[in-house]
């Protein structure tokens, strides 16, 4: 009977990948995100016939901000229930690190899942939801605009 390994994280990949998507959403937010200084200030990303995203200050401090990242489309849209997620995303400025603290509309992830478990979760969840997230900000990168919550942007004046 062959014995299960017990999951060790890739430290290197995750830092790897927390470095990108923290460059990623700085870039993303650009000039925008330095207009996001007290919390509950948000920036809206559409996008042609996609869901939006609303990226809202949380917590600012020293070395850290916090953003919730929350996509969300018409709720009588059929697919509704299935693309509207938030995310949870710290930015350790000291670092140039970006992590998910939670995600999936779910609470704090913890850095392994014990596995296996009710919850049907991946040993690895915190690293797919990582990967998730720079995947997420490479399409808003894309073909995303963004605008700042307190600008309305007349599509039919321009």
């Amino acid at each position: 009977m062959r014995s299960a390994r017990k999951y060790v994280p890739d430290l290197k990949e995750f830092m790897a990948l927390c470095a990108s998507n923290y460059l990623k959403l700085n870039k993303l937010l650009g000039s925008a995100g330095k207009s996001l200084s007290h919390e509950s200030d948000a920036v809206l990303l559409s996008v042609d016939k996609q869901p939006d995203v609303v990226i809202t200050l949380e917590q600012t401090s020293r070395y850290t901000v916090t953003y919730r990242l929350r996509q969300f489309c018409n709720a009588k849209a059929p697919y509704a229930s299935a693309v509207n997620r938030e995310f949870l995303v710290r930015l350790y400025h000291d670092a140039q690190m970006a992590e998910v603290l939670s995600g999936l509309n779910e609470g704090m992830l913890p850095p392994v899942y014990q596995y296996p478990n009710t919850e049907m979760k991946q040993p690895d969840e915190k690293l797919q939801l990582n990967r998730f997230l720079g995947e997420w900000l490479n399409f808003c990168l894309q073909f995303g605009q963004s605008h700042t919550a307190n600008t309305t942007h007349l599509a039919f004046l321009q």
